[in-house]
């Protein structure tokens, strides 16, 4: 699976695999209009064309036409990288593509000096934190602030 760097064009694209993998992973957990809510917030194309201008951020698509995408935001006073966001687009699970881009985000962080890749995952999302287990990231905490007051883990990884 080809990854790259994203680029503004790809806003469009990005928004479309959010509203649709939200949906998937989510409506079980939060309820189908809290995520439609959590989406048309997150997801406005002027806030995801923000990250592209954010020289913190990087962000990377799969495939083409794409896919898949992820966010991380590189905290340097920390010596970490953080994975604001990785989804693939729910017809496309089970592909290779969310490993794509996680194995791209650790390149990332080990170009960048980081000594680890941290991310957050709600509690009850059986299926993302099977990814992250497989992909060697561990549990290190609870997240004491929540959205919509669904429990969250912090899961690291060392690079």
């Amino acid at each position: 699976m080809h990854v790259r760097e994203g680029r503004p064009e790809h806003t469009d694209a990005v928004c479309e695999i959010a509203v649709a993998s939200w949906h998937a992973a989510y409506d079980d957990i939060l309820g189908a209009d809290t995520v439609a809510e959590r989406v048309a917030e997150w997801y406005d194309p002027a806030v995801v064309r923000d990250y592209f201008d954010d020289p913190d951020v990087s962000v990377y698509v799969a495939g083409d036409p794409i896919v898949g995408y992820a966010f991380c935001r590189h905290y340097p006073a920390e010596n970490r990288l953080h994975l604001t966001a990785i989804y693939v687009h729910p017809e496309r699970w089970g592909e290779g593509v969310g490993s794509a881009l996680i194995e791209r985000v650790e390149r990332e962080a080990r170009a960048l000096g980081a000594d680890r890749v941290d991310l957050v995952v709600l509690a009850e999302n059986d299926v993302g934190r099977g990814f992250y287990e497989r992909h060697g990231y561990q549990q290190v905490r609870e997240r004491e602030e929540t959205v919509d007051d669904a429990r969250e883990l912090v899961y690291e990884k060392p690079v």
